[in-house]
């Protein structure tokens, strides 16, 4: 990070850090990086990214396109982040907010970097907020509560120049009393108008979108491995650094989307509490269905991965900057039948299999049996070395998948995830990069 704003520096970019610069340059702590950038130095700061990217051996791993404000998120093996980048003047649907002048009044220096004086940035980041969505949470209006006596109507009108004197003096007003819910339809109005949004502004944004359908900003990761094998202790490590990258875009699932409830709940077997409480101690405890019985399971739960899986995944990675990560996948009753409670031959299963989604990266895990079993004996030592087996040889025949070894060291065998997701990530975004 610090590399980063000695390179803006070095190369005299005009730049601010818009909020949540507490941390810096030393780190974000739990944010993504919102900055602004002149217009004129848009493509020189976007180079400078991709030269410290390439200096912390890091990888563009998703791009958001937009003329505006694009999202770019970096990642390696350590660590990640996200950036978004504001160019030149601050939009509101579409139209001009705040001139690029109006943000270099307002830069200050803190800690020997750019960024944007905080009572500035406090009336920036609300009325962003209610001219786009009408309303805003807590969290914009609290730094207003706590600093009433800086917000007066000579220190708006001195601030907003797209705006006119009565929406400044409104504003003010709604700021002394703190009527913010009262006063949200009168001041959006009133700045929409100011802005000249009208109603039937075109919005392009779909159409911008619509790109991301040749190339998704999210990403699906699916972890495999026998009982004992690290799933979770993978999986819990390895989140923490993707959400630095994706700004707590981590969506967990345990083995598919979870669109359609368990079948056992959809028979009122079992209730929705009773289901998300339930901790399976014994995988083959239960006894497999007959023939008809697993087609029916199966063709149930594989209209989870494929219809649910379109519903609730694929749409929301396509056009969010969102990792979907599975503990275990379908490719689970390749491995293991027993615990799903099928009984039926691996050809259905495989042909039921070409129509379930491929997940962008399959991590298989996996390593000595006798290990394994010694840190989970839930099944069997016999058992644990034929799923061992299965797993490796998926692993090599199909190209989106690894296998990771987890019975070496704790710090290798997360390492070997990571490469495996940066290596991954590194590819489909790298002419940007």
């Amino acid at each position: 990070m610090t590399e980063m704003f000695c390179h803006l520096h070095d190369a005299n970019i005009s730049y601010c850090v818009l909020r949540n610069y507490e941390q810096l340059p030393h780190s974000c702590g739990t944010s993504d990086l919102d900055m602004w950038v002149a217009s004129k130095d848009a493509e020189a700061c976007e180079r400078i990214f991709a030269e410290v990217a390439k200096e912390t051996k890091s990888v563009l791993a998703s791009y958001t396109a937009d003329q505006h404000c694009p999202k770019l998120c970096y990642l390696n093996a350590d660590e990640g982040i996200q950036i978004d980048l504001f160019k030149g003047c601050i939009i509101c649907k579409r139209k001009p907010m705040f001139e690029e002048s109006d943000i270099m009044a307002n830069t200050v220096e803190y800690n020997g970097i750019k960024v944007l004086d905080e009572r500035f940035g406090d009336v920036m980041a609300f009325l962003k907020e209610i001219l786009n969505n009408g309303k805003c949470n807590e969290k914009y209006t609290k730094s207003l509560d706590d600093n009433k006596s800086v917000f007066t109507s000579e220190y708006l009108k001195s601030k907003l120049a797209k705006f006119s004197s009565d929406f400044c003096d409104l504003f003010a007003e709604t700021i002394a009393v703190g009527n913010y819910k009262e006063g949200f339809a009168d001041l959006t109005q009133m700045g929409r108008k100011c802005l000249g949004i009208t109603g039937s502004s075109l919005n392009l944004s779909n159409l911008t979108k619509s790109t991301r359908l040749f190339k998704p900003t999210g990403y699906t990761i699916a972890v495999l491995g026998t009982d004992g094998s690290g799933k979770s202790f993978i999986i819990d490590h390895i989140t923490p650094i993707l959400n630095e990258a994706f700004h707590n875009g981590i969506r967990y699932e345990h083995m598919r989307p979870n669109y359609l409830s368990s079948l056992a709940v959809a028979s009122g077997k079992k209730k929705d509490t009773e289901e998300a409480h339930t901790v399976c101690t014994d995988p083959h405890g239960s006894k497999p269905s007959g023939l008809i019985g697993s087609i029916v399971r199966l063709s149930y739960y594989w209209l989870d991965y494929t219809w649910g899986y379109f519903r609730k995944v694929w749409l929301d990675k396509t056009f969010k900057t969102h990792i979907w990560l599975f503990d275990r996948y379908y490719y689970d009753y390749y491995v293991d039948q027993r615990r799903a409670r099928l009984n039926l031959p691996n050809w259905i299963i495989k042909l039921y299999g070409l129509f379930v989604p491929t997940p962008d990266l399959t991590i298989c895990l996996g390593g000595d049996p006798g290990k394994i079993y010694a840190r989970k004996p839930e099944t069997s030592l016999e058992e644990v070395i034929r799923q061992t087996k299965v797993l490796q040889d998926f692993a090599r025949k199909h190209k989106k998948a690894v296998w990771v070894d987890t019975t070496t060291s704790t710090e290798k065998s997360i390492k070997a995830a990571m490469d495996a997701i940066v290596e991954m990530m590194s590819k489909r975004f790298q002419i940007k990069a």
